[in-house]
């Protein structure tokens, strides 16, 4: 599977990658769980279509009513065509070092607000559209590909709105990251993924490591291989759902990620015994 680099990947020939840049995006057909690497971050504005991005311990889906921030690292991001077959959206990128200077510029702010809220580092954050940023996406859309300073002004623009609007939730990204061991790392990924439809190499991909170590890590932290124990809880998320939430079989195997209802119905046999419909009719 191609692993594309961005902003690298918007920009032509090879030119040094600007500490900030605009550049508008568009497809007319949907794609699916791309692997991207950002190599700074990224604001996506969508005006048209809806997205998906998955990294380590999170997954985001948005359309056109809603913004993210999204910070650098490995992840697949899939974007879904409008009804009307279309997708559009303007990419802010900007490196760390300007993010930097703004937090020296809000140290004080930020500070405070962190003294004030237990707040843990977040990968990504989720906004809703207003007036001053519906303005602020049309704004962007005269102004893409223009000079890499215009491009800074415009960045510590929003990044100033949303410190002033969304205090708490946006100095998350200013949080310190828990001190948890390399173990529990890989730990949570697995955790915050086990309901996806993720397979075994997609998961390695967001652990940052080989199939092969991947495999070689799981057995020697659960003792088991990642398909029979995944495929475990899977089954056993499944039987709660069906025997206390009393849902459709219909409606589960797609929350957990099957494509189809045969293969759920197969993966759960193999677990309990009996097909998801007679276990339900059996609790």
């Amino acid at each position: 599977m191609k692993e594309y680099h961005v902003p690298e990947h918007f920009i032509p020939g090879n030119r040094e990658i600007p500490s900030a840049c605009i550049i508008p995006h568009q497809i007319n057909k949907s794609t699916t769980k791309n692997r991207v690497v950002l190599k700074t971050h990224m604001f996506s504005f969508l005006t048209e279509g809806s997205k998906e991005i998955v990294m380590g311990n999170a997954t985001l889906k948005f359309d056109e009513n809603e913004f993210a921030l999204i910070t650098a690292g490995k992840c697949f991001m899939s974007e879904k065509i409008s009804d009307k077959e279309h997708y559009s959206c303007l990419l802010l990128f900007f490196d760390n070092t300007l993010l930097l200077d703004f937090f020296e510029s809000q140290k004080n702010k930020i500070h405070q607000t962190l003294k004030k809220q237990k707040l843990f580092q977040k990968e990504i954050l989720l906004f809703k559209n207003d007036d001053f940023t519906n303005a602020y996406i049309q704004s962007l859309k005269y102004i893409t590909n223009k000079s890499e300073e215009l491009a800074k002004v415009k960045t510590r623009e929003i990044l100033l709105y949303l410190i002033e609007t969304y205090p708490i939730e946006f100095c998350s990204l200013f949080a310190e990251h828990p001190q948890t061991s390399q173990e529990t790392i890989f730990k949570n990924i697995i955790v915050s993924h086990i309901d996806s439809n993720l397979s075994i190499s997609e998961l390695a991909y967001l652990c940052n490591v080989s199939l092969s170590t991947f495999k070689r890590k799981f057995a020697e932290i659960y003792h088991d291989t990642p398909t029979n124990w995944i495929r475990q809880k899977r089954m056993e998320h499944a039987a709660f759902l069906l025997k206390y939430n009393k849902e459709r079989v219909s409606d589960i195997y797609l929350r957990l990620g099957y494509e189809n209802h045969s293969s759920f119905s197969q993966s759960f046999k193999s677990v309990f015994g009996v097909s998801p419909k007679v276990y339900q009719l059996q609790n």
